[in-house]
C-alpha cells in the first residue's frame, strides 16, 4: 500500500515528455525531509530563496512504511509537481537536489567557466559542513582533537580560500547565488544560528563581520532577500531547529 506522504510518481510518459514539466516555471514543490534543519537545509534554503511554492513534508513511519517506498532507501527526496497536478517528478540525494535546484533557478553562472568555478567552491563549502558534523560527533575523549584538526586543517583554509576569491571579485558581497547561498548556511551552521554545536563557540573569532568581512557580506546579502528571511523567520523553520537541537544534543551526549 502506498503511503499518503509520498506523492505518486508519474511513470508512464517518455523522458523528454518529463523533461518538459521540469522546465515550467509555475511548478510546485515538496521537500521530503526528516523534522531536522540539517542535510535539508540547503535545499529548503534555495527554495526560499527562488520565494517557489513549496512545503516541507514529514515521515510519521519512516522505518517501518516510508523508507522501502523511496529509490534510494535515503532522505531528502524533492517532488515537483506540475501546477495541474497532473505530474510528479522525484529527485532524490541532497547533493543532486541542490545542483538541479540551483540550475533550475538560474544560479549557476552565465557559462560553463563560472558554472565549473561555483561548483568548486560549492563542493568546498559542503565538505566543510560534513567535517564540522563529523568532528562534533566523535567520542567525547577524542573531539578536542578532532575539533582542532577541523579548525586547523579545514575551516583556516576554507575561510582563506573565500575571503580571496570574494576580494578579487571586488568585495561585493557575491561569487554567485548557488554559492552565496551555501555559503550562508554554512556560515550559520558554523555560528550556532541553526542549532547548536556544543564546543564550537570560539567559531565566532574566526567568522565575525570585523575578521571575515567579505564572507560576512556575502551572509548579509542572501539575508536581505525578503522570501528567505522570511523562511528563516517562520515558526516551521523555528520549530525544526529546535527539533534539530534536541536530536544533536541526545547524540552527543551518547558519543
Amino acid at each position: 500500500m502506498t503511503s499518503p506522504i509520498i506523492p505518486t510518481i508519474t511513470r508512464n510518459i517518455s523522458s523528454q515528455e518529463l523533461s518538459k514539466v521540469l522546465e515550467a516555471k509555475e511548478n510546485k514543490f515538496e521537500l521530503f525531509y526528516f523534522n531536522l534543519n540539517t542535510h535539508g537545509a540547503t535545499s529548503s534554503a534555495l527554495l526560499a530563496y527562488d520565494d517557489a511554492e513549496w512545503k516541507m513534508i514529514h515521515s510519521d513511519d519512516w522505518f517501518g512504511e516510508d523508507k522501502p517506498l523511496t529509490k534510494f532507501g535515503t532522505l531528502p527526496i524533492l517532488y515537483e509537481n506540475s501546477a495541474d497536478d497532473k505530474h510528479v517528478v522525484e529527485i532524490a540525494e541532497a547533493l543532486n537536489i541542490e545542483l538541479y535546484l540551483a540550475h533550475k533557478f538560474n544560479l549557476l553562472g552565465d557559462n560553463i567557466f563560472e558554472e565549473s568555478q561555483i561548483l568548486g567552491y560549492y563542493s568546498n563549502s559542503r565538505a566543510l559542513m560534513h567535517r564540522q558534523e563529523d568532528a562534533y560527533f566523535t567520542r567525547s575523549q577524542f573531539r578536542k582533537e578532532e575539533y582542532d584538526k577541523f579548525v586547523d586543517e579545514k575551516l583556516k583554509q576554507c575561510i582563506r580560500t573565500h575571503e580571496k576569491a570574494l576580494k578579487e571579485n571586488g568585495n561585493n558581497g557575491t561569487l554567485c547565488r548557488q554559492q552565496d547561498i551555501k555559503t550562508a548556511v554554512a556560515i550559520d551552521q558554523l555560528l550556532n544560528k541553526l542549532y547548536v554545536f556544543k564546543g564550537y563557540e570560539d567559531v565566532t573569532e574566526l567568522i565575525n563581520k570585523e575578521v571575515t568581512h567579505n564572507l560576512w557580506k556575502v551572509r548579509e546579502t542572501v539575508l536581505e532577500k525578503k522570501s528567505y528571511r522570511k523562511w528563516l523567520d517562520s515558526e516551521e523553520f523555528k520549530a525544526t531547529a529546535a527539533e534539530t537541537q534536541s536530536y544533536f544534543d541526545i547524540e552527543y551526549n551518547q558519543l
